[in-house]
């Protein structure tokens, strides 16, 4: 097959295109094209496992240090690099757990969360977070539920996201003293939150209260794409070698070397140069755009509904008093040659690092200005959060004979597949689930309007087969 034919051109070409356009790229990896020192040495770096160059499966060598670095650095007992992305780092997590354990987890979990679980063949039990009316956003889970959660049920584990995109977290301490004191082990999703220990002006994560966590350090750090690291808390019960021994199982035996010396290179950028300039820049530039007429940054003000501090790196900025959505905002930047990480109905979400040209800003705040109006200002919804009745287990539905039917004949039936909208991907339908139909309208809806769905093809969607 002629593969220009879908796409009009190859990737090495879309790639060239897009770098020649030289776009002001508020979107991840945290490199964003810039300071990458490979150069014309990119080939030469790409190796194997030589004399020299360590093994990742069993680090005795330059890798080991590392990943010592790593811990030093995290507060972590240790610290293990990860080639697969976050979503490496939860299935490690997932399958150390053993097989079959009860693990509570919000509603906001990544799909990848959901992967891992079934895989392991765990009991999946789903709280919902709490909901932000004012801002039209999911809020974070709470101390106060993960203990009712706990009361009603005992649990082996609870897996909390935090920070979530939007650079909201979850009061990750005050969650951990309740797992624990229920005999759970608190597990953290913290794949946007790689760069908090770099700077006392981000969000506090307390390490010595987590028993195992990963971070993407390709998100907010200079590293490549795929990049992460999991942790080993320090009062985390498992030994160590039993978690590298599950990492090893769910990553390539060949990793990349040049993703590794990446993980090695952001860390020493973060720790060398710091954010103390660039936390300054970011100060300055979300007041820049709240003089903007109709356009308001979220910041500190927007805490509460479980969510007790924010990432100002991340710059999500409301749009609705413009009289504009989302998406046309993001069009319109695009337009002008500013590339934002995502956009929901009524926002724009911008990732910025250290590793940021400051002019970049100067053209984002002529590309804000220059947005159109609207006729009125857009009242918010708040997003659809509802749990149906759970038939079947994560792996039973996600690993089970499946059918795909149109999404707009599917109530009644037994989601095979996670679905929401994208981004910010939070799930409407969960593995197992019964369709309901205000699910099923609801993602339909969102579809007419443009937004992106995932876990539904072509309107179709994953259902478990029937006899």
């Amino acid at each position: 097959m002629n593969r220009q034919r879908r796409y009009g051109r190859t990737l090495p070409e879309a790639l060239g295109e897009y770098t020649r356009r030289d776009p002001a790229r508020f979107h991840m990896p945290g490199h964003k094209g810039q300071d990458i020192p490979y150069g014309n040495r990119l080939t030469g770096w790409d190796v194997t496992e030589l004399d020299g160059t360590d093994n990742l499966a069993n680090p005795a060598g330059v890798i080991a240090v590392t990943e010592g670095a790593y811990r030093d650095a995290y507060g972590a007992r240790a610290s293990m690099l990860l080639v697969g992305g976050s979503t490496s780092g939860l299935l490690t997590m997932s399958l150390a757990l053993g097989r079959g354990r009860r693990v509570l987890l919000g509603r906001d979990s990544h799909k990848s969360a959901l992967a891992a679980l079934a895989l392991a063949d765990h009991d999946a039990r789903f709280l919902l977070p709490e909901v932000n009316p004012t801002e039209g956003l999911a809020g974070m889970l709470t101390p106060r539920q993960v203990e009712e959660a706990l009361q009603a049920q005992p649990a082996d584990a609870v897996l909390l996201t935090s920070p979530n995109y939007y650079g909201f977290c979850a009061d990750v301490e005050g969650i951990a003293d309740v797992a624990h004191a229920y005999g759970a082990l608190l597990l953290v999703d913290g794949a946007h939150g790689a760069h908090f220990p770099f700077s006392p002006q981000l969000p506090d994560f307390p390490a010595k209260k987590v028993d195992l966590w990963c971070v993407s350090v390709h998100k907010t750090m200079a590293a490549f794409t795929q990049s992460a690291v999991l942790h080993v808390g320090k009062h985390c019960p498992m030994d160590p070698e039993r978690v590298r021994r599950m990492r090893n199982m769910v990553q390539t035996t060949s990793p990349s070397y040049l993703l590794m010396s990446s993980l090695d290179r952001a860390l020493y950028v973060a720790t060398k140069i710091g954010y103390q300039r660039h936390m300054e820049r970011v100060e300055a530039l979300r007041a820049r755009i709240g003089r903007i007429n109709g356009l308001r940054v979220l910041d500190r003000d927007s805490l509460g509904y479980g969510a007790v501090d924010m990432d100002l790196t991340r710059v999500v900025i409301d749009v609705t008093e413009r009289g504009i959505d989302g998406p046309q905002a993001y069009e319109c930047l695009v337009n002008s040659g500013i590339v934002c990480e995502m956009c929901d109905a009524y926002r724009v979400v911008l990732i910025t690092t250290p590793q940021d040209p400051d002019e970049w800003y100067d053209r984002l705040i002529d590309g804000l200005t220059h947005l159109p109006y609207g006729m009125s200002r857009l009242h918010k919804e708040p997003p659809y959060i509802a749990m149906g009745r759970q038939v079947c287990s994560l792996g039973e539905a996600m690993l089970g004979p499946t059918e795909r039917i149109p999404l707009a004949g599917a109530v009644g039936r037994v989601a095979a597949v996670a679905a929401g909208v994208y981004p910010p991907g939070l799930a409407c339908l969960v593995p197992g689930e019964e369709i309901q139909g205000d699910a099923a309208a609801y993602l339909l809806q969102q579809q007419a309007k443009g937004f992106a769905l995932f876990g539904v093809e072509e309107g179709r969607i994953s259902c478990i087969k029937e006899d």
